[in-house]
């Protein structure tokens, strides 16, 4: 079957859920809908509407997670490292502003506001309106502690659109130990509730360290989420971030394999499920892009290497390079950061040659992906 009719046919085959969803959204946010119809009809000619991952707050955070790949943006781990907090300038309200504007321009049309924790922050609210909700989705990614029912509404008021609640085991005492925050379970199972009863769209995200897709803990995750109805998006440890030793706890393809296997019993789904005619592909670029607090442009979450900043250049113009990148532009099947030796190696080499010049990431693009090939339109 040509990739035009395999598109046509997935779409045809869209459950009645889903259906419903894009009608209301053709309702509710009108621009919305005609960006995620003009990417549909375009994305064969290699159109690209990524997800932009805000990291807002400097990624202050009050939880200390065993496999975080955020650690080392926080202040927290600077000051231990150096002694002194981060000096760069944070992203400003006006900077939100223009990066929305842009990304609307772009045909772009998915925030998510994470950190850290997102829900610290105290302006966010206002950073939620001049993200503009009627022209983007916006979508809270959250550890759930303080997203009780006052809070959801709150945030489903300001035309939030999606909670991504983490819970990283369905066995209580195992997911507060590798969240090192006592309670934090029994938050879970209220930010879940709240989210329902706010009238959110949901979904619970889990990481995934070597061997756990084996376990009955994981297989019980899976049917509490299929029988509440709830997508559990799995993310596999990489060896970035605190993990970046933990060496032992990287997924193989066994892991990877099951997870597949899983996919197609339960409504479960990782970055390189395939959906509505694309293929399962590397998200590099094309399909979630990082933007640090300062500014720079991540082309993957579990990555520490910067494409551009979007306060000193045009957000097209730091995608268009990322597109052209030889390791970040063609389509893959595979994850690089999680299976590709070669990158992993061009990865962490860069980080740590990056870390005895300064101690703050992302690695410039000058320092790690202009180092590489690029590749023509």
């Amino acid at each position: 079957m040509s990739s035009a009719l395999q598109i046509l046919a997935d779409h045809e085959a869209l459950s009645l859920v889903e259906k419903n969803k894009r009608k209301d959204q053709s309702q509710k946010r009108p621009r919305v809908h005609q960006k995620i119809q003009s990417y549909f009809k375009n994305m064969l000619d290699g159109d690209i509407s990524p997800i932009l991952r805000l990291k807002i707050n400097r990624s202050l955070c009050n939880f200390s997670c065993a496999h975080c790949c955020e650690e080392p943006y926080m202040t927290r781990d600077l000051k231990k490292r150096t002694g002194m907090p981060d000096p760069r300038p944070q992203m400003s309200l006006d900077d939100y502003k223009e990066l929305s504007r842009q990304a609307d321009d772009y045909g772009l049309f998915r925030f998510v506001l994470t950190g850290g924790e997102a829900l610290i922050d105290k302006n966010l609210d206002k950073l939620i309106e001049v993200l503009d909700p009627m022209k983007h989705l916006i979508i809270l990614d959250t550890n759930g502690w303080t997203f009780d029912d006052e809070k959801a509404k709150w945030f489903a008021g300001l035309g939030g659109y999606k909670a991504q609640i983490s819970l990283d085991s369905f066995i209580e005492a195992e997911h507060d130990q590798f969240r090192s925050k006592k309670g934090s379970y029994k938050r879970v199972m209220r930010a879940l509730e709240a989210s329902k009863k706010a009238d959110l769209e949901l979904l619970i995200s889990t990481c995934i360290i070597k061997d756990r897709v084996f376990t009955q803990e994981f297989e019980d995750l899976c049917s509490f989420c299929k029988e509440g109805d709830i997508p559990l998006y799995v993310t596999l440890a990489k060896p970035v971030g605190t993990m970046r030793e933990q060496d032992t706890w990287v997924c193989t393809k066994k892991d990877v394999d099951q997870l597949k296997y899983l996919e197609d019993k339960y409504n479960v789904f990782t970055h390189m499920t395939p959906s509505y005619g694309q293929p399962g592909r590397c998200i590099t670029v094309k399909g979630i892009n990082t933007v640090n607090h300062d500014g720079e442009i991540i082309p993957c979450p579990y990555m520490d290497l910067s494409i551009g900043n979007v306060t000193k250049e045009p957000l097209f113009e730091i995608l268009e390079r990322g597109m052209m990148n030889s390791w970040l532009g063609p389509y893959r099947d595979e994850c690089i950061i999680g299976e590709h030796k070669d990158f992993i190696q061009f990865h962490n080499q860069s980080v740590h040659d990056y870390l005895d010049i300064s101690p703050l990431l992302p690695v410039p693009y000058e320092h790690g992906f202009g180092r590489t090939k690029t590749i023509s339109k």
